[in-house]
């Protein structure tokens, strides 16, 4: 009776579609780092209304949100994350904050990410 060895082969094309799977899973790991939906807890979007010291105001689809700014609030510009800081903030921009919902009604800001504003994106058409 012949004996079998069971042992693993990959054909050379396997391995390489392997490899490129795996190269293209970590050259896309830092684009989805900035993806919304990986921002935990509640979020806000919308156009900045208003800010007055630590009370931001989001015009939404629903309609205003108080939103209420800590110390410990981070703050980033654009898609690519970079950091910024709660001066970085004006009227017009549209933002994205995620945090949680107080009791009050409120919103509390744990990160606001600043996608910049109407103007400026008319600006950049051609």
């Amino acid at each position: 009776m012949p004996h079998y060895t069971h042992s693993l082969k990959m054909e050379p094309n396997m391995k390489r579609r392997i490899c490129a799977i795996l190269a293209a899973l970590l050259i896309a790991s830092p684009a989805l780092a900035h993806d919304p939906k990986l921002h935990k807890g509640p979020t806000v979007a919308g156009k900045v209304v208003s800010l007055k010291g630590d009370r931001l105001e989001v015009g939404t689809v629903a309609g205003p949100v108080a939103v209420t700014l800590s110390p410990e609030t981070n703050y980033e510009l654009g898609t690519g994350g970079e950091k910024a800081t709660k001066a970085a903030l004006k009227e017009g921009q549209h933002v994205m904050v995620s945090g949680r919902k107080l009791e009050s009604g409120a919103f509390a800001a744990s990160e606001v990410m600043i996608h910049g504003d109407d103007d400026e994106s008319k600006s950049h058409t051609h």
